[in-house]
């Protein structure tokens, strides 16, 4: 089983877009696949309600979990799933914390601009003390994938967003683009892999899942090499430092 945390500490950054396609993703590729929907909005459990009968997506089960979760507890509602997709609040806390101990992956998406990347910084310091608690039950740290979302097509930011995190040394698993495919599916509870001439989106969704399998059952790619918690943290600030610095060069 590979469990897939979606965190970030900043609100409106496409988490729970990316956990629901993703996991739509890992059923359609035959997965028994679990969400595990733990914004106290429950934006992904209200998404699997407005699906109608007979849908591809039939089967693919989404959960609410809004608090905090044990992880003898968490391995006890992800028994017999392959995947299981952890869709995280907007904010930091007991919660962020209990994903990232139940999981093996973080995802963390970043918008192109200063205000995700100085954001990040505070979800990888979040990172590191779950770390700490891992060690302690005798869990390798955990795995750390960033992606560059709603990204606009073939602009300059999000280019530079997507320099920035690969000079950062940090695993970049691909870019989402910011689509109209997306809300649209997510109304009618389906992914963009199920809606009708969703092409471009249901690309990026395709990409961005076959790189996360790829993590799971292949060689991690030369940037993914494990890396030590202070390093994977000032890796964050690092960008947090650069994404102000280039921010105040546009502004001068």
């Amino acid at each position: 089983m590979l469990t897939v945390a979606v965190l970030q500490q900043k609100g409106g950054s496409g988490k729970t877009t990316l956990a629901i396609n993703l996991a739509a993703a890992a059923h359609l590729d035959g997965r028994r696949t679990l969400v595990v929907d733990m914004d106290r909005q429950a934006s992904a459990f209200d998404w699997s309600a407005a699906r109608e009968d007979g849908s591809p997506l039939d089967g693919l089960a989404v959960v609410k979990a809004d608090r905090a979760i044990a992880l003898p507890r968490f391995k006890e509602i992800a028994r017999g799933y392959d995947y299981v997709f952890l869709d995280g609040p907007p904010r930091l806390g007991d919660v962020t914390q209990s994903a990232a101990v139940a999981a093996d992956v973080a995802l963390l998406p970043i918008q192109p601009g200063p205000f995700d990347f100085w954001a990040v910084a505070e979800t990888l310091e979040s990172l590191d003390q779950a770390d700490q608690v891992r060690e302690q039950l005798g869990r390798t740290p955990i795995r750390r994938v960033f992606v560059v979302n709603r990204a606009g097509a073939g602009t300059r930011l999000a280019r530079e967003a997507e320099q920035e995190l690969r000079k950062s040394g940090g695993e970049l698993a691909g870019v989402v683009h910011q689509r109209v495919a997306f809300p649209d599916a997510a109304s009618r509870g389906e992914s963009v892999l199920t809606s009708p001439a969703a092409y471009a989106a249901a690309d990026d969704i395709q990409r961005l899942w076959r790189a996360l399998k790829g993590g799971k059952h292949g060689p991690q790619p030369q940037e993914a090499k494990p890396r030590t918690k202070r390093e994977a943290s000032e890796g964050g600030r690092g960008e947090a430092r650069r994404g102000r610095k280039a921010h105040r060069r546009r502004r001068a």
